[in-house]
């Protein structure tokens, strides 16, 4: 497969793990609420407005054990980075620069005469996707752990019985 092909291949599955974790979060934040218009509170919002909502809505949730509350909000962090270099690749233009033709976006930056140019890293976005494919993970585990009544599964003790 040539550089380019697989560049766009790997950007897809990329920003369908991304689209799937903002879709986990969506539903983490929505439960949380504890209301039927929960939907209300991330409905046109932008990722990072979903996570702060998710991170307020936690820490506020009495029934929420500590173990879980650590849980999500690590999650929230490392989803917020992960969002934050998604941006890097999605939010731009396709270009090339150089004698090499290094393919990369650029986007215009405010009060900025030249564009930004940021290379395709093949390697940095398989390990981008990798990483919003664990973290789609935690937030599946939070969000059934939300719609549990946060059992205490982190617990050394913990036992079904």
């Amino acid at each position: 497969m040539r550089t380019d092909e697989a560049l766009d291949v790997h950007l897809g599955k990329m920003v369908r793990q991304a689209s799937t974790l903002e879709y986990f979060l969506e539903q983490i934040a929505k439960e949380l609420s504890g209301s039927p218009y929960g939907a209300l509170l991330v409905s046109g919002q932008s990722v990072g407005q979903v996570i702060e909502a998710c991170k307020a809505l936690i820490v506020a949730r009495p029934d929420a054990t500590d173990e879980w509350r650590a849980k999500l909000l690590k999650a929230a962090k490392e989803s917020r980075d992960a969002f934050d270099r998604r941006n890097q690749y999605v939010h731009g233009t396709v270009s090339w620069r150089g004698l090499d033709g290094i393919p990369g976006t650029s986007r215009s930056r405010k009060l900025k005469a030249e564009p930004e140019f940021v290379p395709l890293d093949l390697k940095d976005l398989e390990s981008l996707t990798r990483e919003l494919r664990r973290l789609t993970f935690e937030a599946g585990a939070c969000l059934a752990a939300i719609l549990q009544d946060f059992p205490d599964i982190l617990a050394e003790d913990y036992s079904d019985d």
